[in-house]
């Protein structure tokens, strides 16, 4: 059976006090083995007990006495709706800003760029909205600038949890906005590669030059050198495995460690033609048991442990068919949560042959 430490406002029925809990006098105030219930939580809370530890039980006798997990209240639609309005006017004015750049080399309006990005930021009125407004629109087809408007926003929002100053938040955002522009140099014709797909693109291989292309576009123009340096290196890596230049950590600035996060995780849960999207636990629990010698591993455990934490309250299909709701984001094993199906609770951090493969809302 699983245990953890956890904090008591986090408490559920259907988990079980694992060892015993004193009081300040050292008197037993809760014995090992008892089942959590609303009487069990007020005493703890009472006696200002911030921390218990807990195993799971295999079912909750009373269902109904189980509170909704602590969370934001879901997106409104109207919401969404004024969230995709924003972003489609994003997306036309980034598209006329790169290919003029591209085909007129004309400067880059980076005000009204980040005027839009901070339209759809303040739309969202909290980071757990916009990271599920975010996730939403994945279920489409994408393209250069959706992705674009997307990497940078999924920047900003790490940024924003690693609580970098709001200058830096702001260059996560051009870089993002900025970081494959040199996809429209390929061809000659500011459009993309026949074919193309971004689950390619961060491969390598024919698209590889993209990064150099994109630097070379901005090399004489008068933006920061951090973002500069992140249109070349988003694609390199820490342990030296990336592309172009094969460069390590030391030589790569942290702008650049953020938009390499953001642009893998945006690509491999796109939807592409011929290309079947992963769930994002799928991607998540991948980086966590490979991803700490390839990017910057404060930075990555800092996204996965927000970006689990959004999907509380989430609606769920499991790999054994089964749909439920994650409950609980077990903080030692971020990527397999508590999952509620029916009257039952899935650990999934005991339950290893079971699996989330998508999000159904």
């Amino acid at each position: 059976m699983a245990s953890f430490r956890i904090h008591t406002d986090r408490l559920r029925r259907g988990m079980v006090i694992k060892s015993d809990v004193y009081t300040r006098t050292g008197a037993i105030l809760v014995p090992s083995n008892t089942p959590v219930t609303k009487d069990v939580v007020s005493l703890l809370t009472r006696h200002f007990i911030d921390y218990v530890m807990v195993d799971y039980q295999a079912t909750a006798s009373s269902p109904e006495d189980i509170p909704s997990p602590e969370s934001v209240p879901k997106v409104r639609q109207q919401q969404i709706e004024e969230f995709k309005e924003n972003f489609q006017i994003a997306e036309n004015a980034l598209s006329e800003n790169l290919k003029n750049i591209v085909t007129n080399e004309k400067d880059l309006d980076i005000p009204l760029l980040l005027g839009m990005l901070n339209n759809l930021v303040e739309n969202s009125e909290n980071e757990v909205n916009l990271c599920n407004m975010l996730f939403t629109m994945k279920k489409s087809a994408e393209g250069l600038y959706t992705h674009s408007i997307n990497v940078a926003l999924w920047g900003q929002v790490l940024a924003k949890w690693l609580n970098l100053e709001k200058q830096d938040v702001e260059l996560v955002g051009t870089a993002g906005l900025l970081h494959d522009i040199g996809l429209l140099k390929l061809t000659g014709s500011a459009e993309l590669p026949p074919r193309f797909t971004f689950h390619a693109e961060i491969e390598g291989g024919p698209y590889s030059k993209h990064a150099i292309l994109g630097y070379n576009l901005f090399k004489e123009k008068n933006i920061d050198v951090k973002v500069k340096q992140a249109i070349l290196t988003h694609h390199e890596r820490q342990d030296g495995s990336g592309f172009p230049l094969k460069i390590k950590h030391e030589n790569i600035n942290h702008i650049s460690r953020i938009i390499a996060i953001a642009d893998t995780y945006d690509t491999m849960i796109m939807a592409e033609e011929g290309i079947k999207p992963r769930s994002p636990f799928w991607l998540l629990k991948r980086l966590e048991d490979t991803g700490y010698q390839k990017y910057d591993s404060h930075m990555l455990m800092t996204f996965i442990s927000h970006v689990t934490n959004n999907f509380i309250r989430h609606n769920v299909r499991l790999s054994n068919g089964l749909t439920g709701q994650i409950v609980l984001i077990n903080k030692f094993n971020l990527t397999r949560p508590l999952v509620q199906v029916g009257n039952s609770f899935l650990d999934l951090s005991v339950y290893k042959d079971i699996g989330i493969v998508e999000i159904l809302d």
